[in-house]
């Protein structure tokens, strides 16, 4: 037993205090990073909107500033990306709408945070019928913005 301001405290108590202050202190740290990836997934999939309507659009210099930097050298240039990308869908009439997001993922490693979400996007051109294409986005976050980094066809990791 041990005294505290002259009251006797017994072992077991010391211990039910103890066990309450760590499951409060690992309840408020749990509610906290769900209200942070919560805002995090919602900033990602707003990234993911701006970046199709860009598209839908046929907005060169809006998508190209919600790419990457690696995503831009893999095109190679801005008018390269306009010929290669925005010029097809433009010929074709394609338009596309989030329908659904199957997978959302976050994730930090050494410093530089990350996102992939699976998307279901609502794909419809000049022509043909509505059709629905799954689409991976991964996305990087550039100081407090998030950039698309890649997005491809399928489910990839």
């Amino acid at each position: 037993m041990k005294t505290l301001g002259g009251t006797t405290i017994s072992k077991k108590k010391i211990l039910i205090i103890a066990i309450v202050v760590v499951v409060a202190v690992v309840a408020v740290a749990g509610v906290y990073l769900m209200q942070s990836f919560t805002a995090s997934f919602a900033e990602v999939e707003d990234a993911i909107k701006s970046y199709i309507t860009a598209l839908n659009n046929y907005d060169l210099d809006a998508s190209w500033a919600l790419m990457s930097t690696s995503l831009q050298d893999f095109y190679g240039s801005k008018a390269e990306f306009n010929s290669s990308i925005l010029s097809g869908l433009e010929e074709s009439g394609w338009q596309a709408l989030l329908t659904n997001i199957s997978t959302k993922e976050i994730s930090t490693i050494n410093g530089v945070t990350t996102a992939r979400f699976v998307v279901t996007l609502q794909i419809t051109e000049t022509g043909l019928g509505a059709r629905g294409e799954t689409y991976t986005f991964k996305l990087l976050k550039t100081g407090n913005q998030w950039k698309i980094d890649d997005w491809l066809q399928g489910v990839w990791d």
